[in-house]
């Protein structure tokens, strides 16, 4: 079992491209005789589960087939392991993949998990939840609230991201915050604060462009209060990672970090709703193994 590939999948990600992924990297490992075994989820948390399972028996690794949450959950059993991750990403956001340079096609990002060897990358934590990617609080919160509104109504999940994005916007408001990290602190009314040991959020915006998922390092971005009309002029900006020159974006790097706002928030972590404020990040470097490209 030790030299076999082990696929963990989620049959609900994406409105079916989960579903069509499986079927063309499993057809494709059929064709070129690769020994696999796979196994589907069938409940939030399960991924988890199903990898801690395969790592006990052996598995050395492992391909998650999913969105962004089911590969949280899978990285979150690869952790503090040797064992190897593979990704295919197939969900609504697809943001963990960006600062990977993994390609969101399901037969190029197999062939990554084929041909390259795995890295050391670095995962973070938002008190005692692991991240991977983006975690943080404020705007994008509200964003990921409506999204989930709009799933229910739409199969395209890039037009729910978009009809999320402007609901939240015309419901704009900030939150009295307190930041404290080792080299300084600040009170703000602030509008987003995101740790990024990744690149993006909320389907696509660049929102810590300058993260490097291996460099040991939390990039942190806080979006001070701004206008609806300033809002909607620098939206186009941070969908591009350009909002850094801007004078309502405080952004630099750290190891750990605590917020404290008011009034409290959910947490957005690696695109999932999860409990909330006061949060502290903190980043554990070199934490798993991870196949990207060279």
């Amino acid at each position: 079992m030790e030299s076999q590939l082990h696929l963990i999948w989620n049959p609900v990600a994406g409105n079916g491209a989960a579903l069509n992924a499986y079927e063309l990297v499993t057809d494709a490992l059929a064709e070129r005789g690769i020994p696999f075994t796979a196994e589907k989820t069938a409940y939030a948390g399960h991924a988890t589960e199903l990898a801690k399972a395969a790592i006990e028996n052996g598995v050395k690794k492992i391909v998650v087939l999913g969105g962004d949450g089911t590969i949280r959950e899978v990285a979150s059993a690869v952790i503090h392991t040797d064992v190897s991750l593979g990704i295919i990403s197939c969900g609504t956001g697809n943001d963990i993949i960006r600062p990977l340079k993994i390609p969101k096609d399901p037969l190029a990002a197999l062939d990554i998990v084929l041909n390259n060897e795995p890295r050391h990358m670095d995962a973070a934590m938002a008190n005692d939840l692991l991240f991977f990617n983006v975690a943080g609080f404020g705007f994008d919160v509200d964003v990921l609230r409506y999204v989930e509104i709009y799933k229910k109504r739409m199969k395209n999940g890039s037009l729910a991201y978009l009809r999320g994005l402007i609901a939240a916007l015309v419901h704009m408001y900030t939150r009295k915050t307190k930041i404290t990290w080792p080299e300084g602190s600040m009170e703000s009314n602030v509008l987003i604060i995101a740790a990024g040991n990744g690149t993006h959020f909320g389907g696509g915006m660049m929102v810590t462009p300058k993260a490097d998922p291996f460099d040991g390092l939390l990039d942190i971005c806080v979006i001070h209060s701004v206008s609806k009309l300033k809002a909607y002029m620098i939206l186009p900006k941070f969908m591009k990672g350009e909002h850094l020159t801007t004078k309502y974006v405080t952004y630099f790097t750290t190891t750990e970090l605590t917020a404290v706002c008011e009034p409290a928030s959910l947490l957005d972590v690696d695109g999932d709703i999860l409990p909330g404020t006061p949060v502290t990040f903190k980043i554990i470097p070199q934490a798993m193994w991870v196949i990207v490209p060279q």
